[in-house]
């Protein structure tokens, strides 16, 4: 077996006979090259900041639609003009078939306003009596629709009492 041997002393390192050879690998700095360089960093921040500010102001004002009684929006008519929006109400009366769109009256505190829906077919739901939600904007007297969303009743689980899941 055979014994370790212990580091040898630096001191007791010899070299061989030769030319030196050292590189020197120190960073150098060149005339204007920190300042070319910090530019630049602060070019590409602020150009990811517009971006990123762009994109965040796109995100808001398109996903922002603002929700109104019809009481509101009655009140509001000339103010909000064209701009869309969401006015909330309960159906009056039945739906008419008007020019190939669904006509018909909403109702909230004792205000009606007149709905011509011009998108898709709302669901089953929708009759006198349901609140609906309509997404559009004024146009003239009436409310131009292209987009219904209708409030669903709770009766489903009072009709159907054996599909539900009892909480243990």
């Amino acid at each position: 077996m055979t014994e370790p041997t212990a580091d040898p002393d630096p001191a007791e390192q010899t070299t061989e006979p030769g030319p030196s050879v050292s590189v020197d690998l120190s960073p150098r700095d060149l005339p204007g090259a920190a300042k070319r360089r910090s530019l630049r960093n602060w070019c590409i921040v602020g150009a990811l900041s517009l971006v990123l500010a762009g994109i965040l102001y796109q995100a808001l004002t398109s996903a922002r639609v603002f929700f109104y009684n019809v009481d509101e929006a009655i009140a509001r008519r000339d103010e909000l003009g064209s701009q869309t929006f969401r006015i909330q109400g309960t159906v009056v009366d039945e739906p008419a078939d008007i020019g190939g769109a669904m006509v018909f009256t909403i109702a909230f505190n004792d205000e009606t306003a007149v709905v011509r829906h011009v998108g898709d077919e709302p669901s089953d739901l929708f009759e006198v009596g349901i609140p609906v939600v309509a997404e559009g904007h004024w146009e003239g007297e009436a409310f131009e629709s292209r987009q219904l969303l209708v409030k669903h009743s709770e009766s489903y689980v009072e009709d159907n009492p054996d599909r539900l899941v009892p909480d243990k």
